[in-house]
């Protein structure tokens, strides 16, 4: 059985805005790396009562 290695994060783009589910403002991004990897790039820090726009 053949391993493959594993990918490296070299780039990555903006997918979706992260909004905050009361006022609607932007608090951060969600980020897609060519891993296929997705992770959240906050404004201030993490928020919980967010939607994916």
């Amino acid at each position: 059985m053949k391993i493959m290695p594993r990918q490296k994060r070299l780039e990555a783009k903006a997918i979706k805005r992260i909004l905050d589910a009361t006022t609607r403002e932007v608090v951060g991004w969600l980020y897609e790396w060519n891993t296929g990897e997705q992770l959240p790039r906050w404004k201030d820090g993490r928020r919980e009562n967010v939607i994916y726009e």
